[in-house]
């Protein structure tokens, strides 16, 4: 963090000979943000929008500023704007969609997700946020097809695995789910919450 607010003074020196310098006041407003003074963050993206109100970048910036401020109106309305100037702009659609979907507005959410996977189809991580949105949906069915597209596309992608297993486990599948997370854990053999599940449906299976 000490490195970041020394960043942030150079910057501001920097400023003293520019003011107006959109790009450095961006730099400025990534600065306070990633310390945690979004306030700050606030004042310098505007800045910058004043002067390149086109950046959609700085939109995004400022629209992630206001999700952490908890200014959800705010955040959609940036995140928005700078969708209008980039319609392809995955960042913006996929925290626009992730905040569509904490703020229960779930066709919403879909509609941006499933987007996402028709513009950027070789990207696993789009299939893995749709099928999670599925998942928290109580759409099982549509989040496993999801979930095995992300491991067509990428057999390293530990997370479906694990979240695959996650559903037939509370299928009460345990053979089946023991295998998932086996091969989750062969990949990431860390990761805690396959481990824990993995004991679970062990368990299960002993005492049936």
């Amino acid at each position: 963090m000490k490195d970041i607010q020394e960043k942030i003074e150079e910057i501001k020196k920097e400023l003293r000979d520019a003011p107006e310098d959109a790009s450095l006041l961006n730099e400025l407003g990534i600065g306070h943000h990633i310390l945690g003074e979004y306030d700050q963050a606030v004042e310098a993206y505007q800045k910058s929008l004043k002067q390149n109100p086109d950046d959609f970048k700085v939109h995004f910036n400022l629209a992630n500023t206001f999700f952490e401020q908890e200014k959800i109106d705010k955040a959609i309305n940036h995140y928005l704007d700078a969708l209008d100037i980039q319609a392809d702009y995955v960042p913006a659609l996929n925290n626009l969609a992730h905040v569509y979907q904490l703020a229960d507005k779930p066709n919403k959410a879909r509609e941006l997700f499933e987007y996402i996977t028709k513009i950027e189809p070789e990207d696993p991580m789009g299939f893995f946020n749709l099928g999670d949105h599925h998942l928290q949906s109580n759409n099982t069915i549509e989040a496993g097809r999801c979930y095995k597209k992300v491991i067509e596309l990428d057999p390293e992608f530990h997370e479906a695995y694990n979240n695959i297993g996650f559903m037939l486990k509370h299928l009460e599948q345990y053979e089946e789910a023991i295998s998932y997370f086996k091969q989750c854990l062969e990949i990431a053999p860390d990761y805690e919450p396959a481990q824990k599940d993995l004991r679970a449906c062990k368990e299960a299976l002993q005492n049936s």
